[in-house]
This record gives C-alpha cells, sequence and structure tokens, in this order.
C-alpha cells in the first residue's frame, strides 16, 4: 500500500509519483462493487476523476456515515452470505482498505465453498468529501494541475491518519526531506479509528443486519489489515484484545516510529499470561519484503539507499520475531498464536492476497 514500506516513504511518494500510484491502487473498479451504490460525482470534473461502477456484486450493500468519534466519512461494504444462516448467527471479518480488498475477500469467502456463512464487511473511504480535514482538502488544491486524481492521494491521506500512530520526529523528518504532503497531523489517529470501529461501523452493521432479519455471531468477529491496515491490527490486538476473537495482521509495518507500536506488547502479555484475554491471531508477510525487486530507472541510482531502508525495517524479521514472543505466552484455552506465515516469492504489493487465503481458512476453519 502507499507509504507502507521505506522504499515507498523514501522516494516513491514524491507528489506527482503518490497521485500516479494512487490512481493505480485506489480508483479499483472493485472499490465501487456495490449495487447499492450512488456513483460519486468529484466536485470539479477537470480535477478529479470520476469512478464509474457498471460492475456489481450480488448481495452486497454500501452505507455512508459521518463518525460521531472523529467525524470523518466512511464508507462501509456489507456482503451477506449465500449460505443458510448457522445457529449461532453469522461470523462477520471486518477488512481495513475496504475500497481495494472488499471484493478480493468477498470472492475468497464465497467461492468453493471457503466460508460460506461468512459476513465481509470492509471499511474504506469516500474519493472525495467535503468533511475531510483542512489540512486534507488544502493539500488537494494545492497540488499540480496536471494530476489526474488528486481524490486518491485524499483517500490515501485519510487511511495514513486512521492506520497509524503519530510519527516520531525521525520518520516525519525523512518524510519531508523526500518531498512528502504529508505532515505529523496527517498520522496518530489509530486509537480513535478502532473507536471508531467499535462506536459507528459495529452498530451500523448490527442495526442493518436487525433490519433485514439477519443474527450476526457477536463473539465470532474477525479483524483484518494489511501494511499499515496490519500495523493497526497490531494496535488493536495490544490495546483492544476483546474486541474482536481473532486477529489477522498481513505484513505489518512494525517499523513505524521505531517500532512505536510495539510500546504497549508488555502490558497485553501480562493480560494473557493472566488469563484475562485470549485471543486468536495470526501474521502473515511476503518472503520478498526484504529484498529490492527492479527499480524505476529513476530510483536505480538510489538502490543502495531503498535496500539499506528495507533491510532496516525488517518486514519479515519484525513480524516473526512478535509471532515468537506471542507463541511463547501461556494464554488460557482459546489463546492461540498461529505460526508465521511467510509466502515465497511474494513482495510487499502482492502478499496480501495469499494473505487473504490464509485468513480465511484461519478465521473460519472448516
Amino acid at each position: 500500500m502507499i507509504g507502507d514500506s521505506a522504499t515507498v516513504l523514501r522516494g516513491w511518494l514524491r507528489p506527482s509519483a503518490l497521485a500516479a500510484m494512487a490512481t493505480a491502487l485506489f480508483a479499483s473498479p472493485a472499490a465501487q462493487a456495490s449495487p447499492t451504490t450512488t456513483v460519486q460525482s468529484p466536485p470539479a470534473a477537470s480535477r478529479f476523476q470520476e469512478h464509474p461502477a457498471d460492475v456489481s456484486i450480488p448481495d452486497t450493500r454500501r452505507i455512508s456515515f459521518a463518525s460521531k468519534v472523529n467525524g470523518r466519512t466512511y464508507l462501509i461494504d456489507i456482503a451477506y452470505p449465500q449460505f443458510p444462516q448457522p445457529k449461532a448467527g453469522y461470523p462477520v471479518i471486518y477488512v481495513l482498505d475496504g475500497n481495494v480488498y472488499f471484493a478480493s475477500f468477498t470472492e475468497a469467502v464465497r467461492v468453493n465453498g471457503n466460508a460460506p456463512q461468512a459476513i465481509v464487511v470492509g471499511i474504506g473511504y469516500p474519493y472525495f468529501d467535503p468533511t475531510w480535514p483542512a489540512t486534507v482538502l488544502s493539500k488537494i488544491k494545492s497540488l499540480p494541475t496536471q494530476m489526474t486524481d488528486p481524490s486518491g492521494v485524499a483517500f490515501s491521506l485519510a487511511r495514513f491518519h486512521d492506520l497509524t500512530p503519530t510519527a516520531n520526529d525521525t520518520l516525519l523528518k525523512q518524510m519531508i526531506g523526500d518531498g512528502q504532503i504529508f505532515s505529523r497531523d496527517d498520522t496518530g489517529g489509530v486509537d480513535d479509528f478502532l473507536k471508531v470501529i467499535e462506536t459507528d461501523v459495529k452498530p451500523t452493521v448490527y442495526a442493518v443486519a436487525e433490519a433485514n432479519h439477519v443474527q450476526i455471531n457477536r463473539a465470532d468477529q474477525t479483524l483484518f489489515g494489511h501494511s499499515l491496515g496490519g500495523l493497526a491490527v497490531i494496535e488493536a490486538i495490544f490495546t483492544e484484545p476483546k474486541a474482536f476473537r481473532t486477529f489477522i495482521a498481513a505484513s505489518p509495518s512494525i517499523w513505524w516510529s521505531d517500532k512505536a507500536v510495539l510500546a504497549k506488547e508488555a502490558a497485553f502479555d501480562t493480560r494473557v499470561n493472566a488469563g484475562d484475554v485470549s485471543p486468536r491471531i495470526l501474521v502473515t508477510v511476503g518472503g520478498d519484503e526484504e529484498s529490492v525487486p527492479s527499480l524505476p530507472p529513476a530510483l536505480e541510482a538510489r538502490r543502495a539507499e531503498i535496500e539499506a531502508s528495507q533491510k532496516k525495517n525488517r518486514m519479515i524479521g519484525n513480524a516473526c520475531d512478535l509471532v515468537s514472543r506471542l507463541k511463547a505466552l501461556h494464554g488460557a484455552q482459546g489463546y492461540e498464536a498461529a505460526d508465521c506465515a511467510v509466502f515465497p516469492q511474494q513482495d510487499h504489493g502482492i502478499s496480501v492476497w495469499p494473505a487473504i487465503g490464509r485468513a480465511v481458512s484461519f478465521a473460519f476453519p472448516r
């Protein structure tokens, strides 16, 4: 995802590159795949690229709401099961970066009967909304006129804020030094975002389900996130371990702000060892996430610098070291830390798809 690796932070997010990458990653038709979606009209056709929605996914619904926690606008995509309701109700998997991964998760649970009893909820953002903070809107207005999709940049800024702890001085200096449009205010919203899920998202999902005579198994809910989303899942494990039954962190950006998220690990360990909390946890990562593949010509001269950053960030090492520590805890019945799942020949950008497959089988074992 944009901005989630040292390679990106140290060169790929210059404003022109950011817009191009945002268009490729966040303007996916999958993000608009809902039969009840109203196509959002950007405020200025000359500045914002439209995102048509001519393809739909059966038995899905899209809901937009303004959060009571932080005032930001969110989109929730819900895929209902095409399978009789279990006695205890349908389990739910909440997918961060829903604009990108909702469609993939929906098909992953439905095809071949992988988990036909599961409800999929994608948590995402509108491509443009006037309620975004002034800092975001001002950055959109300041973008060069040749950019084709500044709305994608705004979306990237929104997720950057929600999925991260506050950037420390070292990281902020690095980002600014590389010409980023990010500032400290664009980070640090992860704890409020987790409150958004509990205060706004879950009650909305419950209310819609009840209105449609659908029962949800509130004791069997899963949170999934990739990259910065994986970082947010780690934060949720340490701070809200009872909010979900299962937590799945794919390629978590543990390196963020000198691994600030790990400061809360000891308190979580104490609760597990005391038998107070017993979550199920899966961490995955791509086997090529500590190497640098081919680079654009403009960045090839910086290969040594980029490789050093990748090595420092230890995507595989940090993920599997965390798993080792989690597996060493002596939790009560129900506590589970699965083996670190490393997917060979998968880099950061593609590793989310094998992670989705592994997530479905872990969250919804047959």
